[in-house]
């Protein structure tokens, strides 16, 4: 029987569509530097204003490759996503954010 992480997995492997965003996520600090925040709630709001989407961060687009997120610095992108659906989206968007660990090609686990 498959599990919801083998599920997503196979989402990611065939890769973006009209319910599915994967956005590699930079974090040099203490603050999210890619993707702008700006851009991101454009595509929120976008999202939002269809039938919905999933967006995975910690996977990049172009390859489809997990590169995860630092472990440390999950709770840094929650709040950096929450603050784009409550700042620069009107009105407000409510978003359900989950943290998952998926496993890469390599038998590596990446937060994402």
């Amino acid at each position: 029987m498959k599990t919801k992480a083998d599920n997503l997995l196979e989402r990611i492997h065939l890769g973006e569509d009209s319910f599915l965003e994967l956005k590699t996520v930079s974090v040099p600090g203490k603050r999210v530097a890619e993707p702008d925040s700006r851009d991101i709630a454009d595509e929120f709001a976008a999202a939002a204003n269809t039938q919905g989407a999933t967006f995975v961060f910690g996977v990049s687009d172009l390859t489809r490759q997990l590169v995860g997120i630092d472990f440390a610095k999950l709770d840094i992108v929650e709040t950096w996503v929450r603050d784009v659906c409550n700042d620069s989206i009107k009105p407000p968007l409510l978003a359900t954010i989950r943290k998952q660990s998926l496993v890469d090609s390599n038998g590596e686990p990446k937060s994402v």
